[in-house]
């Protein structure tokens, strides 16, 4: 078992319950998360009590670099991850690699944008999706599955919460997720 991969399941797993109380086809509660930034904005909050804790970083919109060296026209292309858990590593941090990574943007020294983080500082990704866009939603999950092939330590999650989603989309996107073996924290209410 992955490092803490318990505990961030279980996080999510309270949050899908909530979302389910307040999401059902005969009603929606206006205080609901009705966007993923809602969702994203409410994981991320989540978190952040447990990895402060435990020497963790939980950061939002991060890019998944191969490495520090990656040229910076091909960070430009990478995707966001909508919820990364950072950690330090023996022998470096994090944080010295990204501004390595953002040195080489030439924006100059007082800019604080980490985008793009080496993936072997990745602890935790998760993707979030509130609908069931099936192509939007494969997309999400080739991408954690590609960070986990260069991360084996990685927990990687989607967390797809359907309130007016179609079944049958919804159901496709499981199937997908198990194909590529990537945790599913999953809700719909149709």
């Amino acid at each position: 078992m992955k490092e803490h991969f318990e505990i961030v399941e279980e996080i999510l797993s309270d949050l899908k319950e909530e979302y389910a109380n307040s999401s059902t086809v005969e009603k929606i509660d206006p205080t609901a998360p009705i966007t993923e930034r809602d969702i994203v904005s409410e994981i991320y909050c989540r978190l952040k009590n447990f990895c402060h804790r435990t020497g963790l970083y939980p950061h939002t919109e991060i890019k998944p670099a191969p490495s520090e060296n990656t040229y910076p026209g091909e960070l430009k292309k990478l995707p966001k991850i909508d919820v990364v858990i950072l950690k330090n590593l023996k022998s470096k941090t994090w944080i010295s690699s990204a501004t390595k990574i953002q040195n080489r943007y030439k924006k100059g020294l007082i800019e604080s944008r980490f985008s793009s983080i080496p993936i072997e500082f990745f602890h935790t990704a998760i993707e979030v999706k509130i609908q069931s866009n099936v192509i939007n939603a494969k997309n999400d999950i080739d991408t954690l599955a590609n960070i986990f092939k260069q991360n084996k330590l990685c927990n990687c999650f989607m967390v797809l919460l359907n309130a007016r989603g179609l079944k049958k989309d919804h159901s496709k996107i499981i199937q997908y997720a198990e194909q590529k073996s990537i945790s599913l924290i999953e809700y719909t209410c149709n």
